[in-house]
């Protein structure tokens, strides 16, 4: 199962091979007409898109006189050198869930359960609320940090020498457990087959290793939020990354210029990233596992210590969280979560009785109507690439959609802003969650179109009634719906940098309580806890299908 993006680059994301023949069905013109509101939320990110390259090519020295200006910026130059790192820290990840994914067939199934859903567990849980949790174990204070009180004071895990150390331990926490269970589903498809790599012969992930490192590499280079809640104030230059930078400097001036200039470097950067892992990591052409291959998984006694050790660091951020939402307000605030004072619901009532419910309310409504409505352009818009179009126009539209799902919030951001001030919008959640479903659009459509690839076809049409009915259309369908609900509810940056906070989505909020990190501790973690059960709940009912869905199985 194939997503072409162009002439020279397939990304694979299953070994499934088509029953039948790709045939187009007879023409209809009318057709086309199912393409109309998936042409519309592309526009909405297309013409906001070519806005921001107008304003970055128009400045006294035309066409290079804002890139240049950023080329001399030392503070620029810095968060790019920033950004970078981030690059390097997700391809550490990726080797690093790798590994993981190898030892982990070597373990029993149950044991191995249990392990899914201690890592799936962060995933369904905001970077807002990853930044939240770590700055509560990282805390400086001995009474209240977990990490300061083991290692001693001394240890200033937020300052500027191990600050990076605690970033990149957020975001691995948040991001493993998808590494490790996508390449465990690679491995087993693979059936044993190998590969070399230098001396060392290795266990082939099989083709789900694009979506892995494109995925991975993607929010690593977006980062944002992250590190505007755990880092503190007094040290955010000392990681500040392109995207900060480009907030700051849109927060510091009504120059457009320079913020469009960095927005544009930003998405040539991703985009660059994504074609070259998209060439570099795609399984050979014709790859098929060893039929003979079998299941290779000899038990090895110390990959259950090293596991379980691995699934016990994962849960307990979230014992740090739960357990500090349940000290009263001015007991987290002063001791660690580890103190059994009497536990209270004072946390909870103190963000209930001021803006949380409206908060989950709001979060409801925005992700519920963007996943609605990108489902319900993403499925024609699908139909139409796959067994309408003709093949070149089908190739023209799915590199279209390829660099737009890649696209940075930053190179749409500033002219829709300023249109939603304009149109007095600003804080209003149905344009919110319509910019929402544009972002979605495009992944969505890539993962239903690998589904109506491998539906069965009579007669050279698609039977659409088995696909309907189940399949790896369905499990396609349940996959690209819970990862945009998730992926919005748990949205920080699209709301803050075009919306604003007066949306009252629940993690805007949150960054407000975090401002004041010291003494809002327990509401702090009160209002994470209850941000995160709704995505959590939601992945760990319906994760073997998400899975499903992104490899191109079909789950029952």
């Amino acid at each position: 199962m194939n997503i072409d993006i162009d002439d020279g680059v397939t990304l694979e994301v299953a070994g499934r091979e088509l029953s039948d023949g790709l045939v187009a069905p007879r023409q209809d013109g009318r057709r086309y007409l199912l393409g109309v509101p998936a042409a519309l939320l592309v526009a909405l990110l297309v013409v906001p898109m070519a806005w921001t390259l107008g304003w970055a090519l128009d400045a006294d020295v035309p066409v290079i006189g804002n890139f240049r200006a950023l080329f001399t910026d030392p503070t620029a130059l810095r968060s790019a050198w920033h950004s970078v790192l981030w690059v390097g820290i997700a391809l550490v990840l990726i080797a690093v869930g790798y590994g993981i994914a190898v030892l982990s067939r070597h373990i029993g199934e149950k044991l191995w359960r249990i392990l899914l859903y201690a890592l799936i567990l962060p995933f369904g849980v905001s970077a807002a609320v990853s930044g939240a949790v770590f700055r509560l174990i990282f805390d400086p204070n001995p009474e209240r940090g977990m990490a300061t009180a083991l290692f001693g004071g001394n240890v200033t895990w937020l300052g500027p020498d191990l600050i990076w150390w605690v970033l990149a331990s957020a975001f691995a926490w948040s991001w493993l457990g998808f590494v490790v269970v996508l390449f465990r589903e690679g491995l087993e498809s693979a059936g044993g087959a190998t590969f070399r790599l230098g001396r060392w012969t290795l266990a082939r992930p099989g083709p789900v290793t694009p979506v892995v490192v494109l995925t991975v590499l993607v929010a690593a280079i977006r980062v944002f939020d992250l590190v505007l809640i755990a880092a503190p104030r007094s040290h955010e230059d000392d990681v500040d990354v392109v995207g900060l930078h480009w907030w700051r400097m849109i927060e510091r001036s009504a120059d457009t210029g320079g913020p469009a200039a960095l927005a544009v470097l930003l998405f040539a950067v991703v985009a660059v990233l994504s074609a070259t892992g998209m060439r570099a990591m795609r399984a050979p052409a014709g790859y098929a596992p060893p039929p003979d291959a079998g299941d290779r998984r000899p038990s090895r006694w110390w990959s259950w210590p090293l596991l379980g050790l691995i699934g016990l660091l994962w849960v307990t951020p979230v014992l740090v969280l739960v357990l500090t939402a349940f000290h009263s307000p001015d007991s987290a605030g002063a001791v660690g979560w580890w103190w059994f004072d009497p536990f209270s619901l004072g946390s909870f009532a103190s963000v209930s009785s001021t803006w949380l419910w409206p908060a989950v309310a709001g979060s409801f409504l925005i992700a519920g109507l963007a996943t609605g409505l990108v489902l319900v352009a993403a499925v024609p818009l699908a139909y139409l690439l796959t067994w309408v179009a003709p093949r070149p126009l089908s190739r023209v539209v799915i590199g279209l959609l390829a660099i737009l799902a890649v696209a940075p919030v930053q190179m749409y951001a500033g002219p829709l802003g300023a249109a939603f001030g304009a149109l007095g919008l600003t804080g209003a959640r149905a344009p919110l969650a319509l910019v929402h479903a544009a972002a979605g659009l495009p992944f969505a459509t890539l993962v239903l179109r690998t589904a109506f690839l491998a539906a069965p076809a009579r007669d050279g049409r698609p039977a659409l009634d088995s696909m309907w009915r189940g399949g790896p259309y369905r499990t396609a369908l349940v996959a690209a719906g819970v990862l945009e609900f998730v992926l919005v509810w748990n949205d920080f940056i699209v709301g803050f940098l075009i919306n604003g906070s007066a949306s009252s989505p629940l993690t805007l909020l949150l960054w407000g309580e975090a401002r004041q990190f010291g003494s809002s501790a327990g509401t702090v973690a009160a209002a994470a806890v209850v941000s995160a059960v709704v995505p959590i709940t939601l992945l760990l009912v319906t994760w073997k299908r998400v899975v499903g869905g992104l490899t191109g199985k079909d789950m029952p």
